[in-house]
């Protein structure tokens, strides 16, 4: 019976890529230890870890169809389940994967380039350039132990002498960290990765902004239908949150940033924090007031700096922007024909592209990617808000954190489409938070229906 079920982990060895193995070591990862997982260069490698741990056997086969299930080997299973092996004693075996292992190896799956490439943005700060630059085939590559594990090796730097680590070498290594270079033994004990959390346990959250632009018929712009939708959607949530509501309608230029002014001249010493929503229509340079006029991006969130508002110092200041970043011509960007009395789609065209200035405890969490519009249904509202919102609802009662809630919205958002297929969308945060936020529901109001 081994020699049978050798030759069944033979067959599962050559039936899969060397992405698939990558899969295979991330799914074991809490199986296995990581100086194990950095040995596996193949399937069989890991197949005879896991056996010699009696964690695969002739007997007991069970993580092996486990793994093939998650990864939806179905054909191999059905040959390998009628061909070569067959359970005889009809025992039900525990689930072994972690089902936040299954979970994150889902998302993955889901992930297209570009998703890709705003987790490597998101990382840049974790990861080594050289790291990011590489041909990496998945995220569960970045992510993976292993992964970790070459990542923490990379920055370390071996001498004949004592060990010299530089400052961003250490960075990730505790102060009991130690390097025997005689046996090239490293030895990295753990370190706390505990993120800490924004305070908010004031008096009150804070004030909440939202700027809600529909009519531009002081300008060549249309009037944005659907808008009053997202702002009454805003409205409730954030008053859930905790949040005093303040509502500004159809603001120029010049209103949009004395009423920045006038939030940041407010005493938010007993707030938490400050949000502002802005919904309007935009252009490269920025975002446009009824009046056509832009207000760049710098000029928005540098109202709010620590110089023009003491009081909001070390604490976040989130801005949610429903706006286009861009207007051009690709086939899924523009609305087709369709009758009078169908939901349309309709694009608000582009917030700017400046940076962050180099500022602590900003979010600004953005509609679409740069280049491109987002869309706005006139019965519905937009697409973005009407997910962040939802999302805001479902997630903050179970403790999940403003970033993590915002992938939701990220992922929710990329799935959406028009009758067409061929409208598509993809939220982008960029921030410069130095701790989670976690909103907790006040307790002075109900949740939400």
């Amino acid at each position: 019976m081994d020699l049978e079920f050798q030759r069944v982990l033979l067959k599962v060895q050559e039936s899969l890529t060397g992405d698939e193995v990558q899969d295979l070591v991330f799914l074991c990862s809490d199986l296995l230890s990581l100086k194990d997982l950095c040995t596996v260069s193949s399937a069989g490698q890991l197949f005879s870890l896991l056996e010699k741990r009696n964690q695969l056997s002739c007997e007991d086969p069970s993580l092996l169809l486990e793994l093939l299930r998650i990864m939806k080997q179905n054909s191999l299973i059905r040959n390998l389940t009628s061909d070569d092996y067959k359970q005889t004693n009809g025992t039900t075996y525990s689930q072994q994967i972690s089902p936040y292992r299954q979970l994150l190896y889902e998302r993955s799956e889901s992930i297209c380039e570009q998703d890709l490439q705003n987790i490597k943005f998101l990382l840049l700060k974790t990861l080594s350039r050289k790291k990011l630059e590489k041909d990496t085939p998945s995220a569960l590559t970045l992510l993976s132990p292993v992964g970790i594990m070459e990542e923490q090796v990379d920055r370390l730097s071996l001498t004949e002498g004592p060990a010299l680590i530089s400052g961003d070498q250490c960075q990730n290594l505790d102060s009991n960290s130690v390097i025997e270079n005689k046996s090239l033994n490293l030895s990295v004990t753990s370190q706390n990765t505990e993120i800490q959390q924004y305070e908010m346990k004031g008096d009150r959250r804070g004030f909440g902004l939202i700027i809600n632009n529909y009519d531009f018929r002081a300008c060549t712009l249309g009037n944005r239908e659907g808008t009053d939708i997202d702002k009454e959607r805003l409205e409730v949530v954030f008053k859930w949150l905790g949040f005093e509501v303040l509502v500004e309608q159809d603001c120029n230029r010049h209103q949009i940033l004395q009423v920045l002014r006038n939030l940041a001249a407010r005493d938010h010493t007993p707030a938490d924090c400050v949000v502002c929503c802005v919904l309007s229509h935009g252009r490269v340079e920025g975002i446009c007031g009824v009046d056509g006029e832009i207000v760049t991006f710098r000029e928005l969130i540098e109202t709010l700096s620590p110089n023009e508002c003491p009081s909001l110092c070390k604490k976040p200041k989130l801005f949610f922007i429903q706006a286009c970043r861009g207007n051009d011509n690709q086939p899924a960007a523009f609305p087709q024909t369709c009758s009078e009395d169908e939901d349309m789609l309709f694009s608000d065209a582009a917030v700017p592209r400046d940076s962050i200035p180099e500022m602590a405890d900003y979010l600004l969490a953005m509609s679409t990617v740069p280049h491109y519009v987002s869309y706005r249904e006139k019965g519905r509202g937009t697409w973005f808000i009407q997910s962040l919102c939802h999302s805001l609802q479902l997630l903050v009662p179970r403790g999940i954190d403003l970033l993590s809630i915002l992938t939701q919205v990220n992922s929710d958002v990329s799935k959406k489409t028009d009758k067409s297929g061929l409208r598509k969308q993809m939220p982008q945060p960029e921030f410069t938070l130095t701790k989670r936020v976690v909103f907790p529901p006040p307790k002075s109001h109900r949740p939400l229906p």
